[in-house]
């Protein structure tokens, strides 16, 4: 795997800012964008919601419980473990990707959103209707786990009953910055394009890269034959282009669509072969445009039939390209060691945007991590993103130092 630029930290930590000492059980993130396993760090930000600035670090430290009110690190394989998530793919994969890492056979809860196309009377009974049936009809009821992981907003009464029915015997991980507050779970993970002056010094909220994720390097190794077989013909370099769909930030325009094939082709042209996918987000009339301009020799586009090869793109690709809008296929692409170029696209002012706009600031300049796509491909190296097992790293060591129950 690829390691880290010229001019980055051989062990990717931070020195501590000021006298406090650092606490080697919670893993972080240096300036330099490589992973520190020895300090747990919260990025300090301006009070702009325009700007992050992620160099400048603040080291909370804790003292230690003592070892006898420990549990067994190596019995984590066998605790229950519930994942409580909405149903969009995106907060499923955050969930899982962390109980993947854990090493935790989770059980899924999903809970329901309230219908967005109802109104008055209406949406108030469609809203109590929701809260119903996911705090009291779906199987939130013993056995009761001894973690839970949860993301989303309808998450969180689901959780907060399962907490008080269980008697607060539920070590509560949320991903995601909750609407009821904190003080709801035991440990909280808010993305940095997501982090407020206010979240600082807090011992059960921490800062994590974009959102984390399935795939790592031992997932894309194990579709590389399927890939080679499947894809293995197209000539030349080979790059995965990965087109989301438009949100309150970002518009996929008809000029902006011709502007990206256009680059799409000129790639083509200097030798690279695409492997294309849209996502579930994405506008059907996107598909048969990429397929007319872009399939044949050098050009695979799936048609969204049959297996997804999403990962064999990942496993073949020599590059990948993401456009703007989608967060966490840019954190997957980031997690391979590939080179990562953001496609740009239409943009909405707004605090939508803003959001997006920290978070590829904070990928780009501040780690190093990915790169604006300009129509050229270039090779760079950075040391491949991990979060899912950094923040599993750190809930291995919270439910260790959590008293036993009697």
């Amino acid at each position: 795997m690829c390691g880290p630029p010229p001019g980055w930290p051989s062990t990717g930590v931070e020195r501590p800012s000021g006298n406090r000492p650092a606490r080697p059980s919670d893993g972080g993130f240096s300036a330099s964008g490589a992973h520190a396993p020895n300090v747990r760090c919260a990025p300090v930000l301006e009070a702009t919601t325009s700007r992050l600035t992620p160099p400048r670090f603040q080291t909370i430290s804790r003292t230690a419980p003592a070892p006898s009110a420990m549990t067994d690190p190596a019995d984590l394989s066998a605790i229950r473990c519930w994942i409580v998530s909405e149903s969009k793919a995106g907060t499923i994969a955050q969930c899982r990707g962390v109980a993947e890492k854990l090493g935790v056979a989770a059980e899924t809860r999903l809970v329901q959103r309230p219908d967005p196309a109802k109104s008055g009377l209406a949406r108030r009974l469609n809203r109590r209707w929701t809260h119903i049936r996911n705090v009291h009809l779906n199987r939130i009821r013993p056995p009761w786990p001894e973690l839970a992981i949860s993301c989303g907003r309808q998450a969180e009464p689901a959780v907060m009953a399962a907490t008080r029915r269980s008697g607060g015997s539920i070590f509560t991980v949320h991903l995601q910055v909750p609407t009821v507050g904190f003080d709801r779970f035991d440990l909280c993970f808010v993305g940095r394009h997501d982090w407020r002056p206010d979240f600082d010094g807090r011992d059960d909220v921490l800062p994590m890269v974009g959102a984390p994720h399935r795939v790592d390097a031992a997932t894309v190794a194990g579709h590389r034959a399927a890939a080679e077989q499947r894809f293995g013909a197209l000539p030349g370099r080979r790059a995965a282009v990965m087109i989301g769909g438009p949100n309150p930030g970002y518009g996929y325009s008809p000029e902006r669509i011709d502007a990206i094939i256009a680059q799409l082709r000129g790639l083509q042209a200097e030798g690279w072969s695409l492997l294309v996918t849209t996502s579930r987000r994405s506008d059907p009339a996107v598909l048969p445009r990429l397929q007319q301009a872009l399939a044949g020799d050098r050009g695979f586009v799936w048609d969204r039939t049959g297996e997804s090869p999403y990962f064999q793109y990942l496993a073949i690709a020599d590059a990948v390209l993401v456009t703007v809008d989608s967060i966490t296929m840019t954190c997957e692409a980031a997690s391979t060691g590939l080179p990562v170029f953001s496609i740009p696209l239409d943009e909405t002012p707004g605090p939508y945007l803003e959001k997006f706009h920290r978070f590829h600031r904070d990928m780009q300049e501040t780690l190093g991590l990915t790169r604006p796509f300009a129509g050229v491909i270039e090779p760079y190296a950075y040391t491949p993103l991990d979060e899912a097992g950094r923040i599993a790293g750190i809930i291995r060591d919270r439910l260790a130092a959590r008293p036993r129950r009697p």
